[in-house]
């Protein structure tokens, strides 16, 4: 009899519980840990390092884990606050959270969090120190239902070291994957030779990199500019393959008066594409050919466009580069996207390059996430044949994480 193909969501949230990292990081930081306040008028926000987030204040934190539900009422200052019984139980109680998965049909979730995607700290040293806190709690929370809810570790990435320690030490630990953001301080490239000592730590521990869209509007307007190198990468360049998709946007996000949530949704997808040019055009994958890098969180209809550009760029000025192969060779080797459970552009992914690199995700809490998610992508890949429909559901996950 056949084994039934575990349905894996490869990019499921949680919502942190106040005072998460007043209980979990180092006393020495305490006083600066990130926060869920109030201000004068009794409306929350997020404090990192004294200060409030540019994203997270207002007293709309609640729009975040939204699902399901009109977002309208979320978005009206103080109406809703922080762990309202309104928010789903799933987002904070690891026991709920197996629940809503039963419900749905699903049988392992790898977690990532949702506030700690707020990266609008420029001091290192306490970033890392955040970073640790999240990751020793939410190791608390899968350790509950190891076999169900995979702890995925946040690394820091102001400071490469630090990065390269947490990676080490979130491995010792039992992490099966490690998050990224898509905004990255300093302009740096992901794919520059400043972070080759986390992309070499990731091969030596086999460890696949996550990159997912961040929610530092600050950073993020920054990064949407060509980043800048420090003496450790070389002289400015103008490179080709990364201009052949690089970002820009006519509008600053900071000189909005108000931080338009759709407008995160929308740059942050585009960051997280420009970034991953990056380990292509920066010769990242040919320096480390075992490095695993999934995207998330992106949408997939650029996918195929891009590769294409990608490759067509290097017939004619992929001798500007260290690349020894096509991007689309890359892809295939280094590479995994994940795709929403709805999404109509499976089919035309797949004819043009296999069902071996798809994962899938369901986003449960996040107000822009969609309801019944099995029930969706099994209608939506319906079309394939069972051999790439259960890689998609699962078997690409099992492999690519070790589960």
């Amino acid at each position: 009899m056949d084994t039934p193909v575990r349905y894996v969501d490869v990019d499921g949230h949680i919502l942190e519980p106040h005072g998460l990292w007043e209980e979990y990081i180092e006393p020495k930081y305490r006083d600066r840990a990130f926060k869920i306040l109030e201000d004068e008028n009794g409306l929350e926000y997020l404090s990192i390092d004294g200060k409030s987030s540019w994203l997270f204040r207002g007293g709309t934190l609640g729009f975040t884990g939204a699902i399901g539900q009109d977002p309208r009422p979320f978005l009206e200052p103080g109406r809703i606050k922080w762990e309202d019984p309104v928010l789903p139980r799933g987002g904070f109680d690891p026991h709920e959270r197996v629940k809503v998965m039963d419900a749905e049909g699903i049988d392992q979730t790898l977690i990532y969090p949702s506030l700690s995607l707020a990266m609008e700290c420029t001091d290192a040293e306490l970033v890392a120190a955040n970073c640790r806190a999240y990751n020793n709690w939410v190791f608390d929370f899968c350790k509950t239902h190891p076999k169900r809810l995979i702890p995925v570790a946040h690394i820091p990435v102001q400071d490469v070291e630090e990065g390269v320690k947490e990676l080490r030490r979130t491995a010792k630990l039992g992490a099966k994957a490690a998050m990224i953001p898509s905004v990255c301080p300093l302009n740096r490239p992901f794919g520059g030779r400043y972070f080759d000592p986390l992309w070499q730590e990731a091969q030596d521990l086999d460890m696949p990199i996550t990159l997912h869209p961040a929610a530092s509007l600050e950073q993020l307007t920054s990064q949407l500019y060509p980043p800048k190198r420090d003496d450790a990468s070389g002289p400015i360049t103008l490179d080709p393959m990364a201009a052949a998709e690089q970002v820009s946007s006519p509008i600053d996000p900071l000189q909005r008066d108000d931080p338009s949530p759709w407008l995160m949704f929308v740059l942050g997808a585009e960051d997280t594409k420009f970034q991953f040019t990056t380990f292509f055009a920066e010769g990242t994958f040919e320096r480390f050919p075992r490095l695993k890098l999934v995207v998330l969180e992106s949408g997939t209809g650029w996918l195929v466009h891009l590769l294409q550009r990608m490759d067509d760029m290097f017939e004619l000025y992929g001798f500007t580069t260290s690349m020894k192969l096509k991007p689309s060779e890359y892809f295939r080797r280094n590479c995994w996207i994940a795709m929403d459970p709805d999404d109509k552009m499976v089919q035309f992914n797949v004819q043009h390059l296999g069902s071996e690199r798809f994962l899938w995700a369901y986003d449960f809490p996040h107000s822009d996430s969609i309801t019944e998610p099995v029930s969706k992508l099994d209608e939506n890949l319906a079309f394939l044949p069972p051999e790439s429909r259960n890689r998609i559901i699962g078997e690409n996950a099992v492999e690519l994480y070790h589960l």
